[in-house]
């Protein structure tokens, strides 16, 4: 479930300072690679004997089961996305493993799904649209999409394809920050007024199953709080917030206070080791150090990759930036940001 595979880039289509990679899933990995609307793919590359490990979400059509997109935009110094722009070539091959994510979108008939979208967050928000549109016969999607220019749109095309194709059942409403536009309304940043515009005026009349939001943490903070502050229950509204390459999230402090030992159940196979005291480690960090292979990718609370269940004993988890609160009630960690706060644990990445 979380082994990586070579997979063949078999197109490269040229986005806003981004690129799309088409991936061939041979017809034996499909089940394998198979998807929920709104996951992620996590590569793994070397670079300067140091393994890199970056995730980027699907974009694509879930109907194709021979193919996957994922969107990879290019970030200044960026070692994984800067030599996707240009050093990959069709016929390369990636190690890539399985989807993950929990912000995810499993569409009904008969409902209605709004998102919320800046910059680069919209390649999640994509697939939701294709399945919402593609797996149901009258389900409604609503697209809300911020950008700084009109040429900075990504994905432009399939989402105006898809508007013509679907009239009635998508629509969608750009958001241009840093360039003049015609309607007052579509000028500026999503924030608290916009989203209380949209909803007295747009979305009053609808009965909106779920709301998804995905973008820079400050747009996240400033929708999902507008939402809650306008009636919607917490539950209904879902956030992914993206980390720049490079970008860094605190720790604080991440010192074992006490001895422990720890056991870690991933493929039905359990594996033992300690810590102890005074070592400044996550979880992930000292499974690492024991040699045992854990999923991740981002390892700042971002993409859940690490996510995994806390079957026994404390752990105290720093940041959480992806898990919602039924997971947390259920017992989920992230695994990446949580420290051994007792003299036994045992987690599980197999629940």
């Amino acid at each position: 479930m979380h082994q990586f595979y070579k997979l063949t880039i078999t197109a490269i289509d040229p986005q806003p300072n981004a690129v799309v990679w088409t991936l061939d899933i041979p017809s034996d990995l499909q089940d394998e690679f198979d998807f929920i609307p709104g996951q992620h793919l996590t590569f793994k590359q070397m670079h300067n004997g140091e393994e890199l490990r970056r995730s980027y979400s699907i974009c694509s059509s879930s109907l194709r089961k021979d193919q996957l997109n994922v969107l990879i935009k290019s970030v200044e110094g960026g070692r994984f996305s800067e030599p996707a722009q240009s050093q990959y070539q069709v016929g390369d091959q990636v190690e890539v493993m399985p989807p993950t994510g929990h912000f995810a979108l499993q569409p009904k008939n008969g409902q209605c799904y709004v998102a919320f979208a800046a910059g680069s967050g919209i390649t999640p928000v994509m697939a939701m649209i294709y399945a919402t549109l593609e797996q149901t016969d009258d389900a409604q999607f609503i697209l809300f999409y911020g950008n700084s220019t009109s040429g900075d749109i990504l994905l432009h095309d399939e989402i105006a394809a898809l508007k013509d194709q679907y009239q009635g059942r998508f629509s969608v409403h750009f958001f241009l920050s840093r360039q003049k536009v015609d309607m007052p309304f579509n000028h500026g940043r999503i924030d608290h007024g916009k989203v209380t515009f949209i909803k007295d005026h747009f979305l009053n009349q609808l009965e909106v199953a779920d709301y998804f939001v995905c973008g820079p943490g400050e747009m996240i903070d400033a929708v999902c709080r507008s939402l809650e502050l306008l009636g919607v229950p917490q539950e209904n509204i879902h956030n992914e917030r993206f980390l720049s390459e490079g970008q860094e999230i605190s720790l604080a402090d991440k010192t074992i206070k006490e001895d422990a030992g720890i056991t870690v159940t991933i493929d039905g196979a359990n594996h033992r080791f300690d810590i102890k005291a005074g070592e400044q480690a996550t979880l992930l960090e000292s499974a690492e150090s024991a040699g045992v292979d854990l999923p991740y990718s981002c390892k700042a609370g971002v993409c859940a990759t690490c996510r995994c269940k806390l079957v026994e004993g404390e752990a105290e988890m720093i940041n959480n930036y992806s898990l919602e609160q039924w997971e947390l009630d259920a017992g989920y960690i992230l695994s990446c940001q949580s420290v051994a706060r007792s003299s036994k644990i045992h987690i599980s990445f197999d629940e």
